[in-house]
């Protein structure tokens, strides 16, 4: 069940940039109309889910919330303005490294330590990220960078979300979440809703929905499912971003793509834990 709900999520997410690549393809407007849509419909729908289960709108420790929806906005907005200038592949790959953050910050910022094994996944990840990006000095891809550092802002906000469930309930976190990430989001995306294109109205809402979708299965699957394995299916949104990306959108998907790609995934589920609980389940078998 816990697995299921996670792959979902990681197509949901995947769905989400697709959609948004439609919307930038489709219309003049800029990608962060997709980052308002998402927060806007996440905010309508939790309003509704909290109304009618009559759960309480008061949170018992508010400021860990306000600093998670404070990095989730500019994590989302970044990400969604990065799809017009880049390939979906490449913004959900990149995107996808924020471990790497969260596990270089978290001795400072959580006080966790680092396992030494650590330093060898991460190697291997900027490497592939190197390779997906391909940069040169004379010209750097914005939307490559604009999902590089997506992926840092995203790492502040995990570690803030480790904070605000110490004290509160999951969809309280959500609903707040959803509704500063809203208002945080109006004057970076006010131009495109002033002057919003009707012929992209549809993609809008679905790269919203879906986004907001990811959320609750994500949030939901974790119920079932340990770190470690959640970690682990959580990385097949790089696979599904690729294959949506080449199929339905004509991306490129070359050797290097490949590569780069292989090796983020396979350090992502070695950084989660996931290799070493294998070994250990051997052991205790021999």
């Amino acid at each position: 069940m816990g697995i299921l709900l996670i792959l979902l999520s990681s197509l949901s997410f995947a769905l989400s940039s697709y959609f948004g690549k439609l919307a930038t393809n489709m219309t003049s407007m800029s990608g962060v109309i997709n980052s308002f849509s998402r927060f806007l419909v996440g905010t309508v729908f939790m309003f509704i889910y909290i109304v009618y289960k009559k759960k309480e709108f008061k949170a018992p420790d508010m400021k860990p919330i306000f600093y998670r929806a404070l990095f989730n906005s500019f994590a989302i907005i970044l990400f969604s303005a990065s799809i017009k200038y880049t390939t979906i592949t490449n913004v959900n790959m990149l995107n996808m490294i924020y471990p790497v953050f969260v596990i270089l910050l978290a001795p400072y910022f959580l006080k966790e330590p680092i396992k030494k094994s650590t330093y060898i996944y991460l190697t291997i990840i900027m490497v592939g990220s190197y390779i997906v990006a391909n940069p040169s000095f004379g010209n750097i891809n914005l939307g490559d960078m604009l999902a590089f550092i997506s992926a840092l802002a995203a790492a502040f906000s995990i570690m803030y979300l480790k904070k605000a469930r110490e004290e509160n309930d999951g969809y309280i976190i959500v609903f707040y979440v959803m509704f500063i990430g809203t208002l945080i989001n109006i004057p970076f995306s006010y131009r495109d809703i002033i002057e919003f294109e009707m012929i992209g109205a549809f993609p809008v809402f679905m790269a919203g929905f879906t986004g907001f979708l990811g959320q609750v299965f994500i949030t939901w699957g974790y119920k079932y499912v340990d770190s470690a394995i959640g970690a682990l299916v959580s990385t097949s949104r790089i696979i599904i971003g690729g294959i949506i990306g080449y199929l339905l959108l004509d991306e490129p998907l070359t050797g290097k793509i490949i590569i780069g790609m292989l090796m983020i995934t396979l350090s992502l589920i070695g950084l989660s834990g996931y290799f070493d609980k294998i070994r250990k389940e051997n052991e205790e078998i021999e």
